[in-house]
């Protein structure tokens, strides 16, 4: 079977990582699946692109104007037409608005598209919001959505959906870590920050649905409580400059660090005492899972497929979100009480390997190409 992977990256996030385990994986089963990175026409080479290549994973690049693109979206399907892919697999919303529209004596081979989450746009009529709009009106036209937990289900957008052709597949990631042979040398001056002290922290995009400024208002309630605790933020985005400015306002610069983005982010979880995540929204985290995989204890928000992952509070505490207070009561706990924290690392660690790694993703995915190519 022939698969064509469908994804515009904006770095190498909870996306990019799953769909990267999802084609090591196809392809260890015999399968035939193509990474088709598209992005605007002034991109070069992209995070995705540049991480699909090293592990030796195929890729198409593709470089189009953005959105509703009917010239973009012939380029791909001519593609798709000539090198006979039996399937198209979208994700996230800038696929979705490029090939979902189309009708399917057009477009062809079947489209599922899976949705790692949405992101909280406040304002009125912001472009981010038109785009989520236009995706979730596209999702009425593909074959098949898949879900990337069941919390999902709850969501208006998907209570829209027919329910025939909805599916959920938790997330997964590889048990065992890449080769760090593919990798270069840490950052020393990463490594350095989190050489004493009681390093909390977390990967993601600095932007709003992440909550990291209710983290950083957390960490300055602590601070009286633990005088040698520091918080590491892997990762980049439109935020940044606020948070500098509430660095600034708490006087928090010489133990918070800012890492800017970092394509292999998951190998400086290994770094922290304890990982936290701080989101408004969110699908089913892979940062989630890597920290799990690592063995680090955890302090997370109740939102997405969070709650169930860690089966509400056993595999790790569970706050709120939106509550800085909260957030920071929890990450005291778990600080205060380092023999309770290795209990649930035990038991998130053990579920992580029983449900959610990369073979049995797949595996689940291949059953779902099955089912909707059968009903062609």
């Amino acid at each position: 079977m022939k698969i064509l992977h469908v994804i515009d990256s904006g770095g190498f996030y909870g996306a990019e990582v799953m769909l990267v385990n999802l084609v090591e994986e196809q392809l260890a089963q015999g399968l035939q699946p193509m990474i088709a990175s598209i992005g605007d026409l002034n991109v070069k080479e992209k995070g995705l692109e540049s991480e699909a290549k090293k592990r030796g994973l195929p890729v198409k690049v593709f470089r189009m104007r953005p959105g509703l693109n009917f010239k973009g979206a012939r380029q791909v399907l001519q593609y798709c037409k000539d090198c006979k892919f039996d399937i198209i697999h979208s994700h996230g919303y800038k696929g979705n608005i490029l090939l979902g529209f189309l009708p399917k004596s057009v477009r062809k081979p079947p489209m599922l598209s899976t949705v790692h989450g949405w992101t909280c746009t406040p304002g009125t009529f912001t472009r981010m919001q038109i785009y989520e709009w236009l995706d979730g009106l596209s999702l009425r036209f593909v074959d098949g959505v898949v879900l990337v937990n069941k919390g999902m289900l709850q969501n208006p957008k998907i209570a829209r959906l027919n329910k025939k052709k909805l599916f959920v597949v938790d997330n997964g990631i590889s048990v065992s870590l890449p080769d760090p042979s593919l990798f270069e040398p840490l950052d020393q001056d990463i490594v350095k920050f989190c050489k004493d002290g009681f390093v909390l922290g977390s990967v993601g995009r600095y932007s709003i649905e992440k909550g990291v400024d209710i983290l950083l208002e957390a960490f300055r309630l602590l601070r009286d409580e633990v005088g040698n605790a520091k918080l590491l933020l892997v990762g980049e985005g439109s935020q940044r400059s606020q948070y500098e400015s509430i660095l600034a306002e708490y006087g928090l610069e010489d133990c918070v660090m800012l890492t800017g983005y970092r394509s292999d982010a998951w190998r400086y979880i290994a770094l922290m005492q304890l990982y936290v995540i701080s989101s408004l929204t969110e699908g089913l985290p892979i940062t989630l899972l890597e920290a799990m995989r690592s063995k680090i204890p955890i302090v997370a928000t109740r939102v997405g497929g969070i709650p169930n992952v860690l089966v509400n509070g056993q595999g790790g505490s569970l706050v709120k979100p939106g509550e800085s207070s909260d957030l920071a009561k929890a990450i005291l706990d778990q600080y205060r009480e380092p023999a309770i924290a290795e209990k649930s690392v035990e038991y998130s660690f053990n579920r992580f390997v029983k449900h959610y790694s990369s073979k049995a993703m797949s595996e689940n995915y291949n059953d779902i190409y099955k089912k909707t190519l059968s009903e062609i």
